[in-house]
């Protein structure tokens, strides 16, 4: 069954952040795109060689046999030089203005963080979702690494909307094939946004909680929605900046190759994926890079009082704003550091990690020889700040049934001068969880991962942090730092270790 769709906002409120194109430019520097330009200069990565697909619900009636209008307008100044193909027929004329908006900043020369996109695929909505739904996910079948959504819809039946969400979550986990959504602007987070595995997008103008609507046993009400928000007014506009950020990261992840990462897989029509460029690694380097407090100038929006007010929720994010507003300053930051192992992974290492960095953990559950915890170590300078997000998918299974699994993983971070716990983020139904504190002047740190589960099982997740001189003025309730007494006895033990 094929859900009823629409787009997120109607082309009233898309047109005016589009003109005149000079305006762009101040959302750039609210996002840390300006800093990491000037810093980057000629070496700056743009989205080259990234394919992606752009994702799009009709603007018109087509209940009467209409053709649909879905592709943005080729022949815009913006789109010169790209090649914007519709996979599966060409449009019986005309073109969407909402999907030539969501195209300026997802993949426009001038518009975008990522102009370098050149090569985009355009679905109807329905064309992409019944593609899904014939899909094996023993390969992919989609062209590109990324795809926009900036579209809202519910499946006929919560059994049709389960089923599709496992689809969406297993090409994410089987074909690293990263889906960017935006959440609905109103209440509620319909169809894609309460998938697992998709990085769903708000906007920094919101002021009310989200969170995933109920449709299953297994893809339940309460996660927190959305990951990360963008300064635009509105979540069609913001799920592109995601997107084409995340473009930015994969280009410098694949590009890196080796020097970034230290293993790498092999997705029959993907190519080769580098750990640094894998969705869970760019979901999680995107979380840890946002701010949790912003000073913008292309909007009076502004988060300023994170966490606060009841809003934390149980994964150590805010329930209107995620991880925060993305900066991709400090997103790439934590990409280009490269892939940094934790103790258990690097026989005769320290486990110690910089200021910057991530990890992807392929063998991790205690299955199989894999370690059922990661230890990193670092010691803390003058008021420093650490934010940190753990991510990992839900597993579904190429059966006809979706088997669909969601592993119980744990973040905590340890003071191993006091042997005390500084701060952890234990929800048991988010698939990430997030820790951002501050930390004590020369104190030796710990953060760890754990797997949550008594059995032992087979995953992997990807860890990504910054250790900043910009201290925290939220701290962490006192209640989330409240962690069994084995934890703690843990931390005594990793420390001799280290010593």
């Amino acid at each position: 069954m094929i859900p009823q769709i629409k787009p997120i906002c109607w082309l009233v409120g898309v047109l005016p952040l589009f003109t005149p194109l000079s305006s762009l430019a101040d959302y750039k520097a609210d996002i840390g795109f300006s800093d990491l330009q000037a810093q980057m200069a000629g070496a700056l990565p743009t989205g080259a060689t990234v394919k992606v697909t752009h994702v799009e619900a009709p603007v018109n009636d087509v209940s009467g046999g209409a053709p649909p209008l879905y592709m943005p307008d080729p022949h815009d100044s913006q789109f010169t030089g790209k090649t914007i193909n519709p996979p599966l027929g060409n449009p019986s004329g005309g073109y969407s203005s909402h999907a030539t908006g969501v195209g300026y900043l997802f993949y426009g020369n001038n518009s975008s963080v990522a102009p370098g996109i050149i090569d985009i695929a355009t679905y109807e909505t329905n064309a992409w979702l019944n593609r899904l739904m014939t899909d094996s996910g023993s390969a992919s079948v989609f062209p590109g690494r990324i795809a926009n959504h900036s579209w809202v819809g519910n499946g006929n039946s919560p059994a049709a909307t389960g089923i599709l969400l496992r689809l969406v979550d297993r090409q994410v986990e089987r074909n690293e094939y990263i889906q960017v959504v935006g959440i609905n602007n109103s209440n509620g987070t319909a169809l894609l946004g309460s998938a697992y595995n998709v990085i769903a997008v708000g906007t920094t103008n919101s002021s009310q909680p989200h969170g995933s609507v109920a449709v299953d046993g297994i893809y339940q009400a309460g996660r927190t929605r959305p990951d990360v928000v963008a300064p635009l007014e509105v979540t069609s506009t913001a799920t592109p900046v995601i997107s084409a950020a995340a473009a930015l990261l994969v280009q410098t992840g694949h590009d890196g190759a080796a020097a970034l990462s230290s293993g790498s897989t092999f997705i029959a029509g993907v190519g080769t994926i580098y750990n640094a460029e894998r969705a869970t690694t760019v979901k999680a380097a995107l979380m840890a890079g946002a701010e949790r407090v912003t000073h913008n100038t292309s909007t009076t929006a502004n988060i300023t009082d994170y966490r606060a007010n009841g809003f934390q929720t149980s994964n150590g994010l805010d329930s209107r704003y995620g991880a925060g507003q993305i900066n991709i300053l400090n997103s790439y930051r934590i990409i280009a550091a490269g892939e940094q192992n934790s103790i258990q992974d690097e026989a005769g290492g320290h486990g110690a990690i910089g200021s910057s960095g991530f990890d992807f953990d392929e063998s991790f559950g205690g299955a199989g020889g894999g370690n059922r915890a990661g230890s990193y170590f670092f010691t803390a300078g003058t008021d420093t700040t650490l934010r940190a997000s753990l991510v990992w998918n839900m597993n579904v299974s190429n059966n006809n049934a979706l088997t669909t699994t969601l592993h119980h993983l744990d973040l905590a971070i340890l003071d191993l001068t006091n042997n005390t716990i500084a701060g952890a983020s234990n929800s048991a139904i988010d698939n990430s969880q997030n820790v951002w504190l501050n930390l004590m002047n020369g104190h030796d740190y710990e953060l760890r991962v754990t797997a949550a589960e008594t059995a032992n099982f087979s995953g992997s997740y990807a860890l990504a942090w910054q250790i900043d001189a910009t201290p925290a003025p939220v701290p962490v309730p006192a209640a989330v730092w409240l962690l069994s007494s084995s934890l703690l006895a843990g931390a005594t033990l990793i420390r001799v270790r280290r010593q």
